[in-house]
């Protein structure tokens, strides 16, 4: 799990590739943070359909996330639904 990229490099990418305009930046930056804030929902999504799959209670998952049961379930039981849903129809 040491694939992380340092903020760092991810700094200098964007600046390399706008070096004159601190707001082509900020917009790059925008992108960048816009994707990988749906990779890691998607990423939460998948590992709380796997663990309710497997049986884990939504109170086990929401302590497991630091929040309660009710948020736990609020936020992902839609989802876990949806995908339920998509994955059985003929």
């Amino acid at each position: 799990m040491d694939r992380q990229v340092p903020l760092r490099d991810v700094i200098v990418t964007i600046e390399r590739a706008h070096p004159d305009s601190s707001l082509d930046q900020l917009v790059a930056a925008v992108i960048h943070a816009a994707h990988w804030l749906r990779l890691a929902d998607q990423l939460l999504d998948y590992f709380v359909d796997q663990a309710r799959s497997a049986g884990t209670s939504w109170v086990e998952i929401g302590a497991r996330l630091g929040v309660s049961r009710q948020a736990a379930q609020k936020r992902f039981a839609p989802r876990v639904a949806e995908r339920h849903a998509a994955t059985t129809r003929p």
